[in-house]
């Protein structure tokens, strides 16, 4: 079974999207930066969330919302 990379827009992400992907999915942004998150940092400030995706050698992706 092939699994599809999830599909994530900086401008329309929701944090619903955000909270289902784990470690092991794979992630693509709109810029094309793809790859397995290895790992999922998150910080939350008084009126936002980042959420940092660690793709190993690709890179990170960051979302703010």
């Amino acid at each position: 079974m092939e699994k599809y990379a999830t599909q994530i827009k900086r401008s329309s992400a929701s944090r619903h999207q955000l909270e289902k992907i784990k470690v092991g999915d794979l992630v693509e942004d709109e810029f094309g930066k793809s790859g397995k998150v290895s790992d999922i940092e998150k910080i939350c400030y008084s009126n936002e969330q980042h959420y940092y995706f660690y793709l190993g050698k690709s890179g990170t992706i960051l979302v703010i919302i």
